[in-house]
């Protein structure tokens, strides 16, 4: 027996909203490296994240928290080696170690983790919002309960982007893999195309549900950002019902032998859009968001 257990993006009241925007770390740090493109802000059920190279940089609900690994370092910051003698332990606050907690998150950051965020600074929801094209969400996670001999077990599919054509008004899902992840490989059918499938699967059974459920996302980003944008967001009015899939990290040679060969073409004979770019820096969010179309 499966059941879908409800896609949650939206904050109860504004009081979370003036709070935070009353917050210092987030007024005089946060929202500086979201005008640049370097953190990346989501909705969640009734809280706000922060990511920074994919990883969760802050939290924000009635107040910042942080994971302890990252917020546990030097007074001097060194990526690496501690000498004897230097002030350790915990930052005194957040706003004073906020570059030293950036530092140490990125530390954790994979290559892919890194390419995503890449890929998010330059469709940024906020930056990059005058090209017409931005990155809505991250981390897009869908649970759902399955009983299992009397025992209740919760999976989940979590998609790594979600596009935005604001002129379009449509959403489109996309899966992000380095070339090193051997999910993309096989001599047969690669692993991923199977992933993909279970995203669409999920994208069909709901769609109205996520609809809703960004509509109001977007509402509460005008809220919070409306200082800072010219002109609300509008919200969806439809889903390309497909996710996609970007390759990236791969040199000209590894493109023209194993790529080519043996990887775009088996996930292609599948019937799933696929985008390869070597350097993920240099992805156009309007060029990702048109081929997965």
């Amino acid at each position: 027996m499966e059941k879908l257990v409800e896609f949650k993006r939206r904050l109860y009241n504004d009081g979370i909203i003036k709070r935070l925007k009353n917050d210092s770390l987030f007024k005089d740090k946060l929202l500086k490296d979201i005008k640049k493109g370097v953190v990346y802000p989501t909705i969640r059920e009734n809280r706000l994240n922060f990511y920074y190279y994919k990883k969760l940089l802050f939290e924000y609900e009635d107040r910042f928290i942080t994971n302890s690994k990252f917020a546990f370092v030097p007074k001097e910051y060194h990526p690496t080696y501690v000498a004897d003698g230097n002030e350790l332990g915990a930052i005194a606050n957040f706003c004073d170690g906020y570059e030293n907690i950036k530092e140490r998150a990125k530390l954790y950051s994979s290559p892919e983790d890194k390419g995503v965020s890449n890929i998010c600074k330059n469709g940024n929801v906020i930056s990059n919002l005058p090209n017409g094209y931005v990155v809505l969400d991250v981390e897009v996670a869908f649970e759902k309960e399955i009983i299992e001999s009397d025992k209740t077990i919760r999976k989940q599919n979590r998609i790594d982007i979600l596009l935005y054509g604001i002129e379009e008004r449509q959403l489109r899902f996309v899966e992000a893999k380095h070339f090193t992840n051997g999910e993309i490989k096989s001599t047969t059918i690669p692993d991923v195309v199977g992933q993909i499938k279970r995203y669409d699967d999920e994208i069909e059974k709901r769609y109205d549900e996520i609809l809703d459920v960004y509509t109001e996302y977007i509402k509460n980003l005008n809220k919070i950002f409306d200082e800072i944008i010219d002109n609300p967001i509008p919200t969806p009015t439809s889903i390309l019902p497909k996710c996609g899939l970007i390759i990236f990290g791969f040199d000209d040679d590894q493109k023209n032998g194993r790529l080519q060969k043996n990887i775009d073409n088996k996930i292609k004979e599948e019937n799933i859009r696929v985008y390869s770019i070597g350097q993920e820096s240099k992805i156009d969010i309007k060029t990702l968001y048109n081929k997965m179309g």
